[in-house]
């Protein structure tokens, strides 16, 4: 398989129409500071000073895919609580058909509430739906028989919270089967993965493998031979195992598999790993791509994710980016990368330049901004920009540029931006601070409105 398919295969797929099915959470998020311990008990007392909510579970996926350019359309259960009204309004928000979420009595809405101190997580609460309460399935199954006909592919999300039964499962394999509809299951950890049976294809992790098979993937034999059970047990005819840092296994038979390593040097954070591989294998057999290519992207976008905390979704454009360049570093990102994974615990110190005839004094400029003890981003023309307005294009190129700057220690991030301002740039990121050199006092800044109309505070540092 060469370079030209592989970038063919996920370029041609425009607008899939894909089915998520499964356990939709709500992940709320706390940020604060701590300063004391309560008088009442020897605990932390967290000060919330911000707060975030986004689609977890199911939702996940749901997001990758809409990021991906997927249609997508979500079947699972909210109850009629606040937390359900929530995750419907993201859904909406996010253009996802959500006609399939039944909104039940007396079910509670999954709830995963993270309380972190600066770096700290110092609790995580949940709310699952009681285990007693039955789900709707007759209204499921309904659903699903009639929606799976009209989809390119589904994907079962199940996170094991009660929703979906063994016979909710078996009838989305036959309806997908029937209707010749690649259908991939991300499982629950369990021992009796025979309730996939008739999948296209499951995707469990290593962990969720070891709990199936009862030993540990020590090395590659190992997991090998854990593959071969479980496919033999589930009649499958494709078998992924995600092994987050150390990429993924590919396993239609015995001999017939392939490891993919993780393209990545750097490894931040696994989470999230899991949710792109399932994703991205989903998005491109609905694209009717060939397993190998799909299984390639997949490995691709969690080797970006890991490179980054946090869960984080991308987008066609975004993976065919890393694709052209290769490996960059963690610290350089698009804008709308950027935009998803600001930090809400640290304010945004904002800078930018052309940076094309980079020298001693910019790098001193940059130190600078360790003295604002923000999260600094550095936002640099990208080669169009400059040529525009200089009428040439610059001695180093955007790629080169950005990795000189990723090597600075006082920056966190870089982002390339196409227009001649950062005025687009600075509404979107809305930074707290945003920092000129000395020599901008007395001169006129393009970006004067944008920095007005968000309150950012500007700073002016010495040159040298």
């Amino acid at each position: 398989m060469n370079d030209p398919d592989l970038r063919r295969a996920l370029e041609k797929i425009v607008s899939p129409r894909i089915l998520v099915v499964g356990d939709l959470m709500l992940d709320h998020y706390s940020w604060g500071e701590v300063d004391r311990i309560s008088p009442e008990a020897p605990i932390p007392v967290m000060r919330v000073l911000r707060e975030d909510q986004r689609l977890g579970g199911a939702g996940n996926v749901v997001m990758n895919l809409s990021t991906l350019g997927a249609e997508v359309l979500v079947c699972g259960v909210t109850g009629k609580d606040e937390t359900g009204n929530t995750i419907r309004k993201l859904l909406a928000e996010n253009g996802v058909d959500y006609s399939g979420v039944i909104v039940a009595e007396n079910y509670k809405s999954c709830l995963k509430h993270r309380m972190i101190a600066g770096q700290t997580h110092l609790l995580r609460m949940d709310i699952d739906p009681d285990p007693e309460t039955p789900s709707p399935q007759k209204q499921l199954i309904d659903y699903l028989e009639k929606t799976i006909p009209s989809c390119d592919a589904v994907i079962v999300s199940d996170y094991g919270k009660g929703l979906l039964s063994s016979a909710t499962l078996k009838a989305i394999a036959a309806c997908g089967k029937n209707n010749e509809i690649p259908v991939m299951g991300d499982p629950r950890s369990t021992t009796n993965y025979k309730i996939y049976q008739n999948f296209t294809l499951i995707k469990p992790n290593r962990k969720e493998t070891e709990a199936a098979v009862g030993f540990k993937l020590k090395d590659q034999k190992d997991i090998l031979k854990a593959a071969e059970i479980l496919q033999s047990e589930v009649k499958l005819k494709y078998l992924v195992i995600s092994l987050d840092q150390d990429g993924l296994l590919l396993f239609s038979g015995p001999q017939d598999y392939h490891f993919l390593a993780a393209e990545t040097q750097e490894v931040f954070d696994v989470v999230g790993a899991g949710d792109a591989v399932s994703s991205l294998l989903t998005f491109m057999l609905a694209g009717k791509a060939d397993i190998e290519q799909a299984a390639y992207w997949a490995q691709l976008a969690a080797s970006m994710v890991i490179q980054h905390v946090g869960v984080v979704s991308f987008s066609k454009n975004e993976l065919l980016q890393r694709f052209d360049i290769g490996e960059t570093s963690a610290k350089i990102m698009t804008p709308e990368q950027l935009c998803r994974s600001l930090p809400q615990e640290q304010p945004v110190v904002f800078t930018n330049g052309f940076f094309d005839e980079i020298s001693a004094g910019h790098l001193k400029f940059l130190h600078q901004l360790k003295t604002l003890k923000g999260f600094n981003v550095v936002a640099i023309n990208s080669d169009q920009s400059i040529a525009m307005q200089k009428g040439q294009p610059p001695l180093l190129n955007e790629r080169e540029r950005a990795l000189l700057l990723s090597a600075i220690e006082a920056v966190d991030r870089v982002v390339i931006f196409d227009e001649q301002d950062a005025s687009s740039l600075i509404r979107s990121i809305r930074p707290q601070t945003v920092v000129k050199g000395e020599h901008f006092r007395k001169k006129k800044l393009p970006e004067k409105e944008a920095i007005k109309e968000t309150g950012a505070k500007l700073e002016y540092f010495p040159e040298y």
